[in-house]
């Protein structure tokens, strides 16, 4: 089944190339707010410094989508990864909140001109009928530079300082660049179809739905890998690489597996899983820090995040015809960063009010009545509108 897919080496070079930008990106979630806290600032500032990468990505991703939608992902990426690296070079520098804040900022801009346009393009270098496993496999080599990073990032701080991370996230954003395809070859033609307003891509069930799923899956997320650190450091626990090292590898292994489980059990049922996996995760970090609380909780949120984007995903893009597919995952993929900001700077303000064990439990609340809404509401709706595809 993969072999149409995956042995082509323009695919490859895509592969490759996304496997080193969320690498680069990825050295950074278990480090910057352990550095910022270093450099003075307290838990408020840490978040919005934090978030800011969020709200930067949020205010270009639809308006990316329409300009790859127009002109064609391939340049609108490589715009993606140069901000990105000057966004990584210029962490070196940025050493109170203003400038902190503002290289964030700039790196969310890069990533959001990146992301919806990469994906696009993956989806168009396989013919239709492949576009599930071809998300799978794209997102699992997502994954893979998401678990070295995760795995690493924590080690390279502590052998070296801040300037070795930087490193390594800079380096990694120039392979990005250099193992693009240049001549990528589409099977599907980026024009079929009738290109449509935005309202009425974004208001269709089938790109809503799994957009408000991804956003709530993310704010948990956002809240784990800020604050966690932290919360482990305020209980006098020093040792964290046992979570991240579960993570990286629970994250990658559950890509594998995505294709399967969303035709045993539907994309939709799955979502709803993946939400009861994250509350149980909300409870487990608000109660428990020994090392076995600490590997369960790395093992299920690597799987529950590994799993949740190709799944969520895979609906937006056979829902959506490929004249607006990039619109329609720019606006899928804002979730990452509403949801991260959200994460980041709100539990930021829970974090001076009333603790770090208090963010948890106010995102797993969250995530418990979106979870009843989605059941008792979301989940009919999607399930009417897939069916209606199928016929």
């Amino acid at each position: 089944m993969y072999k149409n897919t995956i042995y082509t080496k323009a695919f490859l070079g895509l592969l490759l190339a996304n496997m080193f930008f969320w690498m680069s990106n990825n050295f950074f979630l278990p480090i910057l707010p352990i550095y910022y806290h270093t450099l003075g600032m307290d838990d408020q500032q840490i978040g919005m410094a934090i978030g800011a990468f969020s709200i930067g990505a949020v205010l270009f991703r639809v308006f990316c989508g329409k300009l790859a939608d127009r002109y064609g992902s391939k340049p609108v990426l490589t715009a993606g990864i140069i901000l990105s690296t000057l966004a990584i070079i210029n962490y070196s520098y940025s050493t109170t909140i203003v400038s902190a804040t503002l290289s964030r900022f700039l790196h969310g801009v890069g990533i959001s001109v990146y992301s919806g346009a990469a994906l696009t393009m993956a989806t168009f270098m396989h013919d239709e009928q492949h576009m599930t496993e071809a998300v799978a496999i794209f997102t699992l080599f997502t994954m893979l530079g998401v678990g070295i990073a995760a795995g690493s990032a924590s080690w390279l701080y502590s052998i070296g300082d801040f300037g070795l991370v930087v490193t390594a996230g800079a380096t990694a954003t120039i392979l990005s660049l250099l193992l693009f395809p240049k001549n990528p070859a589409l099977k599907t033609k980026p024009t079929s179809g009738k290109s449509l307003p935005l309202l009425q891509v974004i208001g269709d069930p089938g790109v809503y739905i799994p957009t408000v799923t991804l956003f709530a899956v993310n704010m948990c997320f956002a809240s784990i890998m800020t604050f966690l650190p932290l919360f482990l450091l305020s209980r006098g626990v020093t040792e964290m690489h046992l979570f991240y090292v579960a993570y990286g590898i629970a994250v990658v292994f559950s890509r594998i597996w995505v294709k399967k489980l969303c035709i045993l059990l539907t994309p939709q049922r799955l979502a709803e899983y993946i939400l009861l996996v994250f509350i149980a995760c909300m409870a487990m970090t608000a109660s428990y820090t020994s090392e076995w609380a600490l590997l369960l909780n790395g093992i299920a949120v690597g799987a529950g995040y590994g799993l949740a984007f190709p799944a969520l995903a895979t609906i937006v893009g056979e829902r959506v015809q490929p004249a607006n597919r990039a619109t329609a995952f720019g606006f899928f993929t804002m979730a990452v960063d509403v949801g991260f900001a959200i994460g980041a700077i709100a539990m930021g303000i829970v974090a001076d009010i009333w603790g770090y064990q208090a963010i948890f439990y106010v995102a797993g609340i969250y995530t418990l009545l979106y979870t009843a809404f989605y059941h008792l509401h979301f989940y009919g709706k999607l399930s009417k509108q897939l069916k209606s595809i199928e016929t």
